[in-house]
């Protein structure tokens, strides 16, 4: 007979102290080659037949890298850059100024505020050298401040939406005292083709995250060439774009420019977010995407497609000449902006709440192939979302798993651990050892979610099905989707509908 005591996941979710060690070991075993060079391009596909946009990653973390086995048809390196319909990658961030680049800065125990930053254009500093390495589709960044006990990774690999990158930050404090007023920056100046110095821009999500609103937002302008050291103020070009929402910006040459604050870092304390680079055939497309990806900050980028050639600026795709839209058929030109590329630059997890600490803002997960999603730095005791299927098999690198929690609304879901079966009911917690006499529990699944749910036209197909895990692991987290006999294909991302599963916000946890 069950006994269950209700408590909140705020309370129930412990933050989690990350080491060098698991670090190493998480890009190792990814098959991240560990070795100093200047960086790599990556693509959304290992298969260059289906490689439709690329991510120039620096050793630093930061864009525009130079490739001499990759170039893009209008720039010299590669920022975030997709391919057009004539077969030629066209680059987004990279002509002209290498204005992408970020920086973080603390206040130290002393009271001093320091800083590192990276950024082509704009200059680097208060860096020291750290780890890097990449495959085909995924590029890994570690490095440290000079002036304060602070550790930097960036991961970057393909997200759950087509022709996105996600990027996983985490900032932890290695030292042993406090470190305040951790600010993390972001800039962008945006070249969309084929006007690359005369783009529209927009920014959602900004005003609704703002500090005094309860987000992680402390600044945001339309000024991409602001510098990436959080410690200079950033500027503006449109003074209406300073923590403001704005659609069609333009056209002008401009980007973005988003810091984010996050408070105090304790002794060995990380936090962590999201960063997401892409390209979509149009406004509509990347809409669809941003619905997968579900940020709380985004930039979109879009070419002045409607400029007339005689216009300022000139060659405006006035004529058959431009390149045409991203994966379209013909070689001519739409007209409104709305209609042509979009690019997309958004962040995921500054909205107040880290991902992971609730099911309405879970981690996601790199996808190297279909069913196949990848946690490349898990931490304990958090919430993890694959879309879905008929259920998942669940497995760690090195390590093991103490508890399991799934979803309300789903009904009650079978777990296998080997040979061994037993209900899941939702909204408990179910410990490993203490509810079933499992020990040394490296791999489970749990199946049997709803058939309604793989039926691609019913209108929650796209939910997601975050799972509340406790674990320990110096590897990566590993997800399979499991299909039923006869599966409806699932394509290879989904919507994510989370406002459904409000209710997961609290669960039980068994008594023993």
């Amino acid at each position: 007979m069950k006994t269950s005591a209700r408590v909140t996941l705020k309370g129930a979710v412990r933050r989690s102290r990350w080491s060098l060690g698991v670090l190493l070991a998480c890009s190792a075993s990814a098959g991240v080659v560990q070795q100093a060079n200047a960086g790599a391009v990556i693509f959304n596909s290992p298969d260059p037949a289906f490689q439709t946009v690329a991510l120039g990653v620096n050793d630093l973390g930061h864009l525009n890298f130079f490739d001499s086995t990759f170039s893009t048809f209008n720039a010299g390196a590669t920022g975030l850059a997709a391919k057009f319909s004539d077969g030629e990658f066209y680059d987004a961030t990279a002509p002209g100024c290498l204005c992408e680049g970020w920086g973080v800065a603390v206040t130290t125990q002393a009271g001093a505020r320091v800083s590192g930053f990276a950024n082509e254009s704009s200059g680097t500093g208060g860096l020291a050298g750290g780890t890097f390495g990449a495959t085909p589709t995924a590029a890994t960044s570690m490095v440290t401040l000079l002036a304060a006990p602070v550790r930097v990774t960036h991961a970057y690999g393909v997200s759950l939406a087509p022709g996105v990158f996600q990027g996983n930050v985490t900032i932890t404090n290695t030292g042993d005292s406090v470190l305040g007023d951790l600010v993390y920056r972001r800039a962008m100046d945006w070249d969309v083709p084929p006007t690359e110095f005369s783009e529209y821009v927009s920014h959602y999500g900004v005003t609704a995250n703002l500090e005094s609103a309860g987000g992680n937002v402390r600044f945001a302008s339309n000024d991409g060439f602001s510098s990436s050291d959080p410690v200079t103020p950033a500027g503006f070009l449109d003074g209406s774009t300073v923590n403001s929402d704005f659609v069609h910006l333009g056209p002008n040459d401009q980007g973005s420019v988003f810091d984010f604050a996050f408070g105090n870092l304790a002794p060995g304390e990380s936090r962590s977010f999201n960063i997401f680079y892409g390209a979509a055939e149009n406004e509509a497309s990347a809409n669809a995407a941003i619905a997968v990806l579900n940020p709380n900050v985004w930039s979109f980028g879009q070419s002045a497609l409607n400029l007339p050639d005689d216009s300022e600026g000139g060659d405006g795709c006035g004529s058959e000449s431009c390149p045409a839209a991203l994966f379209a058929a013909s070689s001519e030109a739409p007209t409104p902006a709305i209609d042509g590329v979009t690019f997309i630059f958004a962040f995921g997890g500054v909205g107040g709440v880290e991902p992971g600490m609730s099911p309405e803002s879970p981690i996601l997960p790199f996808v190297p192939a279909p069913g196949q999603f990848v946690f490349p730095a898990p931490v304990p005791r958090r919430w993890y979302d694959p879309p879905f299927a008929d259920g998942f098999e669940y497995s760690l690198d090195d390590g093991e798993f103490y508890a399991v929690a799934i979803p309300d609304g789903f009904g009650t879901l079978l777990l296998e651990v080997g040979e061994f079966t037993a209900e899941l009911d939702p909204l408990v917690e179910y410990n490993f050892l203490d509810d079933f006499g499992l020990d040394d529990v490296v791999s489970f699944r749990v199946r049997g979610i709803p058939s309604p749910f793989l039926d691609i036209e019913d209108p929650f197909f796209a939910s997601a099905f975050p799972t509340f895990l406790d674990f320990i692991t110096t590897g990566e987290l590993h997800m399979t989707a499991l299909l039923a006999p006869n599966p409806v294909p699932i394509p290879a991302a989904l919507p994510m509908m989370l406002g459904a599963l409000g209710g997961l916000a609290c669960y039980r946890r068994r008594r023993h």
